[in-house]
């Protein structure tokens, strides 16, 4: 019986001291800054008609975030850190663009771009 409570005591303690250890791990993470992050929405559109274009390739350079746009040529990018990139554009039948320097600040970010059709 004896026996028992040195172990049951052991292992108590043992878990105590694990637990109080996680607690600041969790602390300390928790506290770490964090790179703020923004969204980066916009349209497509040819540059002629002013029509919107869909499944457009959007693309941030130095990340690995694609996206395509939508039926209306809409397309969002929701996560993000803010800093200074470079968006590339590519569709078929149309000229590549591509945004230089383009500065993604904290607030919610909005571009409009407008492609040139080859045939034109």
């Amino acid at each position: 019986m004896k026996r028992l409570i040195i172990v049951l005591a052991f292992v108590l303690g043992a878990n105590l001291m694990f637990a109080n250890n996680d607690n600041e791990n969790n602390t300390k993470t928790n506290n770490q800054a964090t790179p703020a992050s923004t969204m980066l929405t916009g349209k497509i559109i040819d540059q002629a008609t002013g029509e919107a274009l869909t499944g457009v390739k959007v693309e941030i350079e130095g990340t690995n975030q694609v996206v395509y746009t939508d039926f209306d040529g809409n397309f969002s990018f929701n996560s993000i850190a803010t800093g200074e990139y470079n968006i590339n554009v590519d569709y078929i039948s149309y000229k590549a663009n591509s945004l230089q320097k383009v500065n993604l600040k904290s607030d919610a970010n909005s571009i409009q771009i407008e492609l040139k059709n080859i045939n034109q």
